[in-house]
């Protein structure tokens, strides 16, 4: 199979005439045809047939068309990726993460980065955390915030871990405590739930050990969604420390309390590792911990494979 063959093949589908796809391909009627013929040889199946004057895929076309198309989406991320390499510049800071830090913690740290004095560009970039790896693994961004996931080839970096916290609607009965809340305490309480985070089962496990079966109606696929449910009173969580700075953000009527048994929750700070770690980027990295640290977050970390080696030894701003 040719390359032009598939594009011949791909327009006629998608614009419905041979006559479109030749004048969109700039060749002539007939040298689609002949393309779509040899296309048909060698795939060992008919892709069209003509009915009413028209062509119409078969059955086996429209299957094919869906591998064809597929094929297609990964050539344009490959243009979109080529791009982005060749866009990058010095005297910038590129920071691809996940929605979870992106929404409130990282504008903050990068407004915090500002007033220390950074002069460059500043550019963040929201993926889900299997697209930041891949920003990464191509060297297109200076710093990576992913969830849930392993580092693949070319980039190395930091495992960072917190404990899960409880966060409490306002009024609640529960918000004046001082001790750890524990599965019993909140047995009577709905808990909104956060599919994308990782320690979900670990508390399932909790509630489950402790003898309590949940039935929680609410469930969500992002923190801040998860954060504005808990800030309008509709109900409780078990989450990570970040959501809870976006809640408190909301509604500072909003309660934070720890809760036992621990629940770990981890995350990636990604770096690529085919180019030195610039100094603006030690620099964020520098006030994302100020910052953590000012919120009362507890952050713990762990090299990943060649990260202390990107960061020349242990920087002293590390927890």
């Amino acid at each position: 199979m040719k390359f032009q063959q598939i594009s011949a093949f791909k327009a006629v589908i998608e614009l419905g005439t041979v006559t479109a796809a030749a004048n969109y391909l700039h060749i002539a009627q007939p040298a689609v045809s002949r393309l779509i013929a040899s296309l048909e040889d060698a795939v060992g199946f008919p892709l069209f047939e003509r009915i009413k004057g028209r062509l119409q895929p078969t059955s086996q076309g429209q299957a094919f068309y869906l591998e064809v198309d597929r094929a297609f989406v990964g050539l344009e991320r490959l243009r979109q990726s080529a791009s982005s390499i060749r866009q990058q510049h010095s005297g910038s800071l590129v920071l691809a993460a996940m929605p979870l830090l992106s929404n409130l913690f990282l504008p903050e740290a990068l407004r915090l980065c500002l007033q220390q004095g950074f002069q460059g560009a500043m550019t963040l970039q929201t993926f889900r955390s299997e697209e930041v790896l891949q920003r990464v693994a191509i060297q297109t961004c200076d710093i990576g915030f992913a969830l849930g996931c392993e580092a693949g080839e070319g980039m190395s970096g930091l495992r960072v871990r917190c404990d899960s916290i409880c966060l409490l609607p306002p009024a609640h009965p529960l918000a004046q405590w001082h001790r750890p809340l524990t599965p019993g305490d909140l047995a009577g309480t709905a808990l909104i739930r956060n599919e994308q985070d990782p320690a979900q089962q670990l508390l399932d496990h909790a509630f489950r050990q402790a003898g309590i079966h949940r039935h929680d109606p609410i469930e969500v696929s992002f923190a801040s969604a998860l954060a504005s449910l808990v800030a309008a009173g509709v109900g409780a969580a078990v989450t990570d420390p970040f959501t809870a700075h976006i809640a408190r953000n909301q509604n500072e009527l909003v309660t934070i309390h720890r809760f036992e048994p621990a629940l770990p929750f981890e995350f990636l700070i990604l770096l690529p590792t085919l180019r030195p770690l610039a100094p603006f980027a030690q620099q964020f990295l520098r006030g994302f911990f100020e910052l953590a640290r000012e919120e009362g977050i507890l952050l713990q970390v762990a090299y990943l494979p060649h990260g202390e080696r990107l960061f020349g030894g242990e920087p002293p701003w590390l927890p």
